[in-house]
């Protein structure tokens, strides 16, 4: 929970640090520019999150291709009066498989611009890096967990 100080809003654990801010175990965080050295590191694992996000790109393409083909109606078998509510009941599981496959397919692929244009790894919220931990787990996060949170939070 965050609350408006005097410098903006502030983070409710009392820390004095505007929610913006980032948090490190030794204080803010310096701006300073990277080192050649972390910037190679970096461009190594911007290629490694790449090659990831591609391979899921198209293993979510191949999911959706194949849900598509096993709708009840698209395997040209006609519905039996008898088994209406079984096959109404199977095409709605099928296409909520196949919303959701897309879904993460457009998640995964906006992440793949993002790594395009320099901003992957960097929340589109309030442009803090995500954690290196978060980018392992969600390749195609686009938020840092706060700010997700918040965003999870608004949706309810």
């Amino acid at each position: 929970m965050t609350v408006s100080g005097p410098m903006g809003p502030v983070s409710a654990k009392g820390t004095g640090r505007p929610c913006s801010e980032p948090v490190t175990a030794g204080g803010p965080v310096s701006r300073r520019a990277p080192t050649p050295r972390q910037e190679a590191r970096t461009s190594v694992e911007i290629s490694v999150a790449r090659k990831r996000l591609e391979e899921m790109r198209d293993d979510l393409s191949r999911s959706i291709a194949v849900l598509r083909g096993e709708h009840p109606l698209a395997r040209g078998g006609g519905a039996e009066a008898g088994d209406a509510g079984a096959n109404l009941s199977e095409a709605d599981r099928n296409q909520a498989s196949v919303e959701l496959a897309t879904a993460q397919r457009a998640e995964v692929l906006a992440a793949l611009v993002r790594v395009d244009d320099g901003s992957y790894g960097r929340c589109v919220d309030c442009g803090n890096p995500v954690p290196d931990a978060r980018l392992e787990a969600r390749p195609a996060t686009s938020r840092c967990v706060p700010c997700q949170s918040k965003r999870d939070r608004r949706r309810r």
